[in-house]
C-alpha cells in the first residue's frame, strides 16, 4: 500500500511541475544551451505565426538573472511591409501588440528573416565573452543579450562589467566575435 501511495504522489506532484510551469525555461537563457531556442520555437508555433515568415523588426533583446527570464521581440505583421508587432516572453509568449514607428523609412528596409538569428549560437557568445573577460579582475556579464540592426548590419552583442571599467563585444551572426572594447 505504502509503494502504490508514494507512486501515486510522485505522479501527482510531477503534474503539478509540469502544470505550473508551463513552457517557462529557468537557468540563464543566454548562456544555457538549447534555452534561448526552445523559446524561439515555441514563438514560431504561436497561433499568429505558425507556418509564416518571420521578419524581426530591428533587434531582439534577451534578459535573465535576478528578474527572471525575458526576450523582447518586434517582428512586421505577416503580410504587410510597414505594420510591426510586439512580443514579449516571461515564461510564456504574450500576444502581439502594436508598435507605433516613426520616421520616415520602411519597416521593411530594418528587417531580417528570423531563420537569420541562430539562437543556438548565443551560448557560444556568452563563452567567448567568458574567454575575453577571465583575466580582469571582479568582470562579469551583464544579464543582457541582444540582436540588433545597426547602419545596415545585423549583430549580436553582449556587455560586461568590473568594479574599473565596462566592456562591450559584437559578433557577427555566426557566434564569431567581430569586436571587443573597454569603453
Amino acid at each position: 500500500m505504502k509503494k502504490i501511495l508514494w507512486m501515486v504522489l510522485v505522479v501527482l506532484s510531477v503534474l503539478v511541475i509540469a502544470g505550473c510551469g508551463g513552457s517557462s525555461i529557468g537557468g540563464n537563457i543566454i548562456k544555457d544551451e538549447g534555452a534561448l531556442v526552445k523559446i524561439m520555437d515555441d514563438f514560431k508555433k504561436l497561433d499568429d505565426l505558425k507556418g509564416k515568415d518571420i521578419l524581426v523588426f530591428q533587434d531582439v533583446n534577451v534578459y535573465t538573472g535576478e528578474t527572471g527570464n525575458r526576450v523582447v521581440i518586434n517582428i512586421l505583421k505577416p503580410g504587410t511591409d510597414d505594420q510591426v508587432d510586439n512580443y514579449e516572453y516571461r515564461g510564456g509568449w504574450s500576444k502581439a501588440r502594436p508598435v507605433q514607428l516613426s520616421g520616415s523609412g520602411k519597416a521593411i528596409d530594418n528587417c531580417i528573416p528570423l531563420a537569420k538569428l541562430d539562437f543556438a549560437k548565443v551560448p557560444q557568445m556568452y563563452k567567448e565573452m567568458e574567454a575575453q573577460i577571465k583575466d580582469i579582475e571582479g568582470a562579469k556579464i551583464k544579464d543582457y543579450f541582444s540582436f540588433n540592426f545597426w547602419n545596415g548590419k545585423w549583430y549580436g552583442s553582449l556587455s560586461a562589467e568590473s568594479p574599473r571599467a565596462k566592456y562591450y563585444a559584437e559578433f557577427d551572426l555566426n557566434g564569431g566575435l567581430t569586436k571587443f572594447k573597454k569603453n
